[in-house]
C-alpha cells in the first residue's frame, strides 16, 4: 500500500542511477533530468530537517552541489536515491550543527514526509500515515522508513541496522500488516 506512494519502480531506480553517473561527466542535462525525477523529495527530506520552507530551499540547492561534486565517489551497483537522501540528510544536519538552532532529532520526526508532490493536497494523507505509524514498534518503524521513504532494498537496510536479512523481511511484513489493517 505505502509503496505506491514512496517506492520507485526498478528502471526508475536504474535511471536515477544513470542520472547520477551522467552528472559524473559533467552533463548538465542529466542534472535537469535527476532534480525534475527526485527533487520533490529530496525538498520533502531537507523540509523533514528543518521545518522551514527557506532553510530546506537552502539546503536542496547546497545537497544539489554536493551531488555534482561527490556524483564520481558514487558506487553504480547502489541505490542512488538513497545515496542522494544522505547527501541531503547530511547537508541538513550541518547546517542544524553549524547553526545550533535545532537538536535531538530522532526518526519519529520524519514520518510526516510526502512523495514529492503538493505537500497541502497530501497533508491528510501524511497525517494519516504519521498517526498509523506511532502503533508500530521502533524496530517496524526504522524500517518501513528506510524501504518506503529512503528506498532501500532488505540486503541495504540489513547491512545499516546490523539486522539479519530474515529480522529485517520479518519486521517489514508485521509492520505492513498492521498498517493496512490502520490505514483502511
Amino acid at each position: 500500500m505505502l509503496a505506491v506512494f514512496f517506492a520507485f519502480t526498478g528502471e526508475e531506480r536504474e535511471r536515477i542511477n544513470q542520472l547520477i553517473l551522467l552528472i559524473a561527466t559533467g552533463d548538465r542535462n542529466a542534472l535537469e533530468e535527476f532534480y525534475k525525477s527526485i527533487g520533490g523529495r529530496l525538498f520533502s527530506v531537507a523540509l523533514g530537517l528543518m521545518r522551514n520552507r527557506q532553510n530546506a530551499e537552502d539546503v536542496l540547492h547546497d545537497s544539489l552541489i554536493r551531488i555534482v561534486r561527490y556524483a564520481k565517489t558514487f558506487n553504480k551497483g547502489t541505490n542512488g536515491y538513497a545515496w542522494a537522501c544522505k547527501i541531503v540528510k547530511n547537508t541538513a544536519l550541518n547546517k542544524i550543527k553549524s547553526e545550533g538552532y535545532r537538536q535531538g532529532q530522532n526518526i519519529d520526526c520524519f514520518f510526516h514526509l510526502s512523495s514529492g508532490g503538493d505537500l497541502y493536497e497530501e497533508r491528510g494523507r501524511a497525517l494519516d500515515i504519521k498517526s498509523a505509524m506511532q502503533n508500530l514498534s521502533s524496530a517496524e518503524r526504522l524500517v518501513i522508513w528506510l524501504k518506503y521513504y529512503n528506498d532501500m532494498t532488505v540486503r541495504e537496510i540489513s547491512q545499516q541496522t546490523n539486522m539479519k536479512k530474515s529480522t529485517v523481511q520479518d519486521n517489514i511484513k508485521r509492520a505492513e500488516e498492521k498498517l493496512k489493517l490502520l490505514l483502511k
